[in-house]
């Protein structure tokens, strides 16, 4: 089926039928488990417990493990990661988070920002014209990608969250 038609039935495409799993790019998923890109949160009780660190106006939930931010340079992608003090995650989480983020920067749709822009169409819009969000779900993550299109500013961000931490599956 098109992308456009999937796109407007809700019905996302399998990770095991992108370009880069077929053409070896990325490993195919192991059996019994795909991850999904999705224009809405299926989460939103990860946002409902919020701790606000010191020197922050705003609050961050607190099954937060990980986050990354990346930016392209017009070469390539530059990414950071930022953990939450005193949390040091399991190595199934490290596992499940590496994976997904190499796979992630491995898509077609995140080889440039011009790239990513166009790719923004399919995603979730936001107040901002420049900003959009994708969620998806690994074993023991929820996953929250926020995509802002601007030059010169942080262009991906990545939150990673533990199910456990939040009563998840």
């Amino acid at each position: 089926m098109d992308e456009a038609l999937r796109d407007a039935a809700h019905a996302p495409l399998p990770l095991t039928e992108w370009d880069a799993v077929k053409r070896g790019r990325l490993p195919a998923p192991a059996k019994g488990r795909v991850c999904y890109l999705k224009t809405s949160c299926t989460f939103e009780e990860v946002f409902q417990h919020t701790d606000t660190p010191p020197m922050q106006l705003t609050g961050r939930p607190v099954s937060e493990v990980v986050y990354s931010r990346s930016d392209y340079d017009g070469y390539r992608w530059w990414t950071t990661w930022h953990n939450v003090p005193g949390k040091k995650p399991a190595p199934e989480l490290v596992k499940e988070i590496d994976e997904f983020q190499n796979a992630l920067f491995k898509l077609p749709a995140f080889k440039t920002l011009d790239t990513m822009r166009r790719f923004c169409r399919y995603a979730q819009a936001t107040s901002e014209a420049t900003e959009f969000n994708l969620y998806s779900e690994t074993d023991h993550l929820y996953i929250w990608i926020r995509m802002i299109t601007r030059s010169r500013d942080y262009n991906v961000y990545v939150h990673y969250y533990d199910k456990a931490a939040v009563g998840g599956k």
